[in-house]
């Protein structure tokens, strides 16, 4: 069995070096960190976890609670997670809420039983349920793919998100670059203070900066971020509007998805007619014809982030924590045309 004394010699560290590193001291350089976390992985190393959890109670547990798990931009997220923690002896314990609020809360109750060390989790809406429950728990909680709303209440959480308004409203300035001039906005749940209300932001800030019309006809607002609610906002936008978009935002793939099935059905040709957008970039952005122009987010360096900060928090309990913005990048594919 590899031992610690293993993991230094082969470093060229000492043992209080590699002790620290598995801690995640920051007295411990970037260099040197990189070098032994190496050796960990090539030695396939793993910590003495019965003998820490003896000295600081830790269980070497950490749950993640994830709406869907069947979808990509959560697998990318756990692929970054994974690849921090588990090169610690840390061991994940997976949840799908269906971003349903009871849900979410039996699970943290389950968690709490199963003594987990932390949290990482996406949903739709951080209700102050939430909030009450981390406070009473005294958990730490990191959240991707959310920002979190401003309570009065002080509690040990943390985000990881991409900043929706301004790319969305980077979203609107590539259209308008492509030379489309009228830009509708197929959005989601207000309720949703990330990929609701600051997308929604997002597309008013860009259509502001690129000086155009903002027509109420050209925007739609869904219960949810579903194939079926995209359909149905771009259905709505097509029977209400004076005067038919050249391009369409989607608040994400799905509704993007959706939006590009009812045109179809109309015999409304994506771009020729009509380009579509979307956000998340998920499986289907890429494997639908013609391939869906989007934002992609939500990537392994999202898991990573959230990772190293929920272990700040275990290894230090008055860890500030606070908003932390993931890079995106627009994709441009098949289903945005320019317009000469």
């Amino acid at each position: 069995m590899v031992t610690i004394n293993d993991v230094a010699e082969a470093a060229g560290v000492s043992i209080s070096t590699v002790s620290r590193v598995m801690n995640q001291s920051t007295t411990v350089s970037k260099e040197t960190y990189h070098r032994v976390m190496e050796v960990v992985r090539e030695l396939e190393y793993v910590p003495n976890i019965s003998a820490k959890k003896n000295s600081s109670k830790s269980t070497k547990l950490i749950g993640v609670l994830f709406p869907d798990i069947s979808n990509n931009i959560f697998g990318r997220i756990m692929q970054g997670i994974n690849n921090v923690v588990t090169s610690l002896g840390y061991n994940l314990i997976i949840c799908e809420t269906d971003g349903n609020l009871e849900k979410e809360i039996h699970f943290l109750n389950v968690l709490k039983d199963k003594q987990v060390d932390g949290v990482i989790m996406a949903n739709i809406h951080i209700p102050e349920d939430h909030m009450m429950w981390v406070r009473k728990k005294h958990i730490p909680i990191v959240y991707v793919c959310q920002d979190i709303p401003k309570f009065s209440m002080k509690v040990p959480c943390s985000s990881v998100n991409m900043d929706n308004k301004q790319a969305i409203c980077d979203m609107v300035h590539f259209l308008y670059d492509m030379g489309h001039r009228n830009i509708a906005f197929v959005g989601g749940p207000m309720h949703d203070l990330s990929a609701g209300k600051k997308r929604y932001e997002g597309y008013m800030e860009g259509m502001h900066e690129c000086n155009l019309t903002i027509r109420q006809d050209m925007m739609t607002f869904e219960n949810a971020f579903t194939i079926e609610d995209g359909y149905h906002g771009m259905k709505q936008i097509y029977e209400t509007s004076a005067l038919l978009p050249t391009a369409v935002i989607c608040a994400c793939d799905n509704m993007a998805i959706g939006a590009i099935g009812f045109l179809y059905d109309n015999n409304i040709q994506v771009p020729q007619q009509i380009s579509i957008t979307g956000v998340d970039d998920t499986n289907l952005a890429g494997a639908i014809r013609p391939s869906l122009t989007t934002i992609r987010h939500a990537t392994p360096d999202t898991g990573v982030k959230a990772a190293q900060l929920l272990l700040e928090y275990i290894a230090d309990p008055d860890f500030s924590g606070g908003s932390f913005n993931a890079p995106y990048k627009i994709l441009r594919r098949q289903s945005v045309r320019q317009i000469f």
